[in-house]
């Protein structure tokens, strides 16, 4: 993003939706924020895209590092604005102090505005990873000032062009004991019981909201196309056309739903939270499901807008042709891989199972 985007972003306190009123954030709900990645993504992706991967970070850190870190990090002249790839990149050791370790990272989105990364890293003992009660590889998510990295600021890619979602390399840093925290964590440190969706529902909440303003703009576009003017085939204009009226209405339907289920589904959990309870293994599947879904569906909502629109999608400069490219881009983020579905279904086909036999149904 520009500097004066930036700047607009940070008068607005947008880079802060997600974090507490008592640390000068908005503490707004899940849903209030995703409305706004939409917006933003309907209008330009590459930096609605930045703003969710800024503001969930900002959350993931303000949720999951200790006192004494939050009050390092919140402690200078300016709010703090949080990127970086939570994946493993890297590895570390234990040391008295915390950790030290190195990696390079791919897509630090947003990461050139930021002021602290968030990075993941294997930890290791006498070189083989540590795993964790459940056998899964111990990853912990290490906050550290952005001046601790080196930076490649070579972003060539298709689609979403603007996110700057460059690489990055850490090299011998140390990591404070309090500065850093295991990625799987669902519980969050502070008082606000939102947090306790955990980075992953964070994370898909984020690439959801991108998801519907991709979608929403794509059908504005196409709006506009279908009414300007007649397509040489045609004796009217293309929103005349019966067979384009019927795919659109289709498609348009397809949009609603699935921000309905989208928003439903993220009310329903921060209001389950803060009522004091604790998330099922089905709920948390839930987040992964659901933007899984939407990206399929905005993917088929945005390519019919793109076919429809004819030249007026091909040639450059074209918004419904930007709208394809980020779309195609965006679905291939490591979040959204159809294959995770039949993990998902596994907490999710338990509850059905309960409910047939509660109904007598087995």
């Amino acid at each position: 993003m520009t500097p004066k985007v930036v700047a607009a972003m940070k008068e607005q306190g947008m880079f802060w939706m997600l974090v507490p009123k008592s640390l000068g954030g908005s503490q707004a709900r899940i849903s209030e924020c995703m409305e706004a990645w939409e917006e933003i993504s309907s209008a330009d992706a590459s930096a609605g895209w930045s703003l969710m991967a800024n503001a969930t970070g900002t959350a993931a850190a303000t949720a999951f590092v200790s006192d004494e870190a939050l009050a390092t990090i919140y402690g200078g002249s300016e709010m703090p604005i949080m990127a970086g790839m939570l994946g493993p990149g890297g590895t570390s050791v234990e040391t008295s102090d915390g950790l030290k370790g190195s990696g390079k990272y791919r897509f630090g989105s947003g990461s050139l505005h930021a002021t602290w990364l968030g990075s993941g890293m294997f930890v290791l003992d006498d070189k083989l990873i540590r795993k964790l009660p459940d056998g899964t590889p111990q990853v912990c998510v290490c906050w550290l000032p952005k001046e601790k990295a080196e930076f490649d600021v070579n972003w060539d890619v298709l689609g979403l062009q603007g996110t700057g979602s460059v690489d990055y390399t850490l090299t011998d840093v140390d990591v404070p004991k309090g500065f850093h925290h295991e990625r799987s964590i669902n519980h969050g440190l502070r008082d606000w019981r939102l947090y306790d969706i955990g980075i992953a529902g964070l994370a898909c909440a984020g690439h959801t909201g991108v998801a519907l303003g991709l979608m929403k703009r794509a059908l504005e576009e196409i709006t506009k196309i279908a009414f300007a003017k007649k397509r040489p085939a045609y004796q009217t204009v293309l929103g005349e056309q019966q067979v384009f009226r019927h795919d659109f209405a289709y498609h348009e339907a397809a949009y609603r739903a699935a921000r309905a289920f989208t928003m439903e589904l993220y009310d329903q959990t921060q209001d389950y939270l803060e009522a004091g309870n604790e998330l099922t293994p089905a709920m948390r599947a839930r987040f992964r499901q659901n933007v899984i879904y939407v990206h399929r569906v905005a993917a088929d909502v945005v390519r019919f807008c793109y076919t429809m629109g004819g030249s007026d999608s091909l040639r450059n400069p074209s918004d419904l042709g930007r709208c394809m490219l980020d779309m195609s881009a965006a679905t291939q983020h490591i979040f959204v891989d159809t294959i995770a579905m039949q993990d998902v279904a596994v907490p999710i086909l338990d509850g059905w199972k309960q409910t047939v036999a509660a109904n007598g149904l087995a």
